[in-house]
């Protein structure tokens, strides 16, 4: 498992709560550190903060898919982004699950056991699912934050 963050605690805490519950984690602290680290060995998991320095967790993502690195390891995203956009983003660059900061690392560890042992054609499945809802919220959003344009008044 890789577990990429540029927060030390919460990659403590991670790192804790993984190890604890029997698995094997390696750590980076940004997205040039975690391809890398992907060149090296291929996880099984990779739980992937967003905002981070040097490359962030979409570039990795990017970077993952053009170079074909560790293309069978599952993808958690933990992050603060929230928009629907990044959601798209997130399931469109290949996350298995989207977790928002703050969590339960009980929560997230149950999160990872059921990736590592789920079958490819079910996670694509809810990843399509996922991306589809997504992007139907995201278009919402967008219509209803739209500015409304009062009507005119009929010419007498």
């Amino acid at each position: 498992m890789l577990v990429v963050d540029d927060d030390p605690d919460v990659v403590g805490m991670l790192q804790f709560a993984l190890e604890d519950s029997g698995f094997s984690v390696r750590t980076a602290t940004d997205g040039k550190n975690a391809l890398t680290a992907l060149e090296e060995h291929a996880p099984d998991v990779i739980v992937l903060d967003l905002m981070m320095p040097n490359l962030d967790g979409f570039g990795l993502l990017r970077s993952r898919r053009q170079r074909n690195l560790a293309p069978d390891a599952r993808v958690v995203i933990v992050t603060c982004k929230t928009s629907e956009r990044d959601y798209v983003r997130g399931w469109e660059l290949g996350a298995d699950e989207y977790v928002t900061k703050p969590f339960e690392p009980d929560r997230l560890v149950r999160i990872v056991r059921e990736l590592a042992f789920a079958q490819p054609e079910v996670l694509q499945q809810r990843r399509d699912a996922e991306l589809q809802k997504a992007e139907l919220l995201e278009r919402l959003e967008s219509a209803f934050s739209r500015p409304r344009v009062a009507p005119r008044a009929a010419a007498s």
